[in-house]
């Protein structure tokens, strides 16, 4: 779907009919567990929740999903907003496997605020639709994210109208720096990428997590993993092992290496888990790589 569509038609649609009703948080009597049946919640897109410094803003644009919200389960119906405050954990995922939804996230960083669209379908799996970076924004907007920062920090739950009339305004600057040609400018998907891809070099020397990673980023393993995949055709976790091989090729060719030193070394298990990782990258066992790179 094009971004020109989803700003003025599904993402101004949804917005124009948030309700009450439909704003969960970290407020009594409204939080997700409370106010949406509870179910115990299993993270199976990407193996754990996550949290961040600053506040994020999650609105289900369709379908339901089951929604962690510090670490209690709950269901999201399509409508529904959740104003995760800073540091607490939160995750989302398919109620079923066939079962697909999709969700707009706000990004409430100070220094990259953001707003990512993402889905899970049956066929495809968790994909990222569109990324867009919100500092770029014309002054009015960037007012309208500090509001919302604020309605986010305080401690009696904020009106739907506030966060209605903020988030509409922040849809339609974006709106209109789409239809005046700069998407190029608002997309933040290969940043995210290159900084991931970044990171992952320079720490190849350690077993790197997707959730280390994920959160150097400041975005969900959901996301950045979907996101690296799209963008760069490899999926993350493969990228972060096949660094740590390219590290492990160099290490092998320095006189007097050994397969066991080595190993240790980059903090693999065991000398049997490198061999068989660094087999599964270069098609050859570390012994046969060494012999005939020397």
């Amino acid at each position: 779907m094009s971004l020109v569509r989803f700003l003025g038609q599904d993402l101004v649609g949804a917005l124009g009919q948030l309700d009450a009703g439909r704003v969960l948080g970290p407020w009594r009597g409204v939080r997700p567990p409370e106010r949406r049946p509870r179910r115990p919640f299993t993270p199976v897109l990407y193996g754990e929740e996550h949290a961040h410094g600053h506040a994020e803003l999650c609105l289900l644009l369709a379908g339901r999903c089951r929604f962690s919200f510090d670490h209690r389960g709950s269901v999201l119906e399509t409508g529904d907003l959740v104003i995760c405050p800073p540091q607490c954990p939160h995750a989302e995922a398919y109620r079923r496997p066939g079962e697909g939804y999709r969700l707009a996230w706000w990004s409430l960083s100070e220094a990259e605020p953001r707003l990512h669209v993402t889905r899970y379908a049956r066929r495809g799996g968790f994909t990222m639709e569109h990324g867009m970076n919100l500092a770029l924004l014309p002054g009015e907007a960037r007012e309208r994210l500090a509001a919302l920062r604020r309605l986010a920090a305080s401690p009696r739950r904020p009106s739907a109208e506030a966060l209605r009339e903020a988030l509409l305004t922040l849809t339609l600057a974006l709106y209109r720096r789409v239809l005046d040609g700069g998407a190029a400018q608002l997309d933040t998907r290969a940043q995210l990428v290159r900084r991931a891809a970044a990171q992952v070099r320079a720490q190849a020397g350690r077993a790197l997590t997707l959730a280390e990673v994920a959160r150097e980023a400041q975005v969900s393993p959901n996301y950045l993993t979907a996101l690296f995949r799209a963008e760069t055709g490899t999926p993350l976790g493969r990228f972060i092992l096949e660094e740590r091989i390219v590290l492990a090729q160099r290490r092998l060719r320095e006189p007097g290496a050994t397969v066991k030193a080595v190993a240790l070394d980059l903090a693999f298990a065991d000398p049997f888990t490198f061999s068989r990782a660094f087999k599964r990258v270069t098609g050859r066992s570390p012994q046969a790589w060494a012999r005939l790179a020397r």
